[in-house]
């Protein structure tokens, strides 16, 4: 069990989808959002921590991979300021606050997830 979970995880093809996961989510016109979603700045702290968490299997560069997520996250807002006025989508730096310490958080799980796996294989 714990071999196919790593080997979903630590897929180049989860953490692809991941990130275009996270673009067309901050892309697509809001009102097309479900009403139930969470605060918006933990959707993007969520969004980033897993970004930070697929992509670091494939980089042992934990601080160059951080440094995508704020990136990407800042990119993503420059796209929304772009985007028509019906989207209702607009720039905003605590969304790209909230981008960046979700990917600070997705290296904590990282780190946590790697011991716990040792920890398994241990016994």
């Amino acid at each position: 069990m714990i071999n196919q979970l790593t080997s979903f995880v630590s897929s180049k093809y989860t953490a692809i989808f991941w990130t275009v996961l996270i673009f067309v989510l901050c892309t697509i016109p809001s009102k097309n959002l479900p009403d139930n979603q969470p605060n918006d700045k933990v959707s993007h702290f969520i969004a980033f921590a897993g970004f930070t968490f697929f992509w670091l299997f494939h980089s042992p560069k934990y601080w160059l991979i951080i440094l995508l997520a704020v990136v990407y996250g800042v990119l993503i807002e420059f796209c929304q300021a772009i985007l028509p006025e019906h989207f209702h989508r607009s720039f905003d730096w605590y969304d790209a606050v909230a981008d960046g310490i979700g990917g600070i958080i997705g290296l904590v799980i990282y780190l946590v997830y790697k011991q716990l796996v040792i920890f398994i294989y241990k016994k």
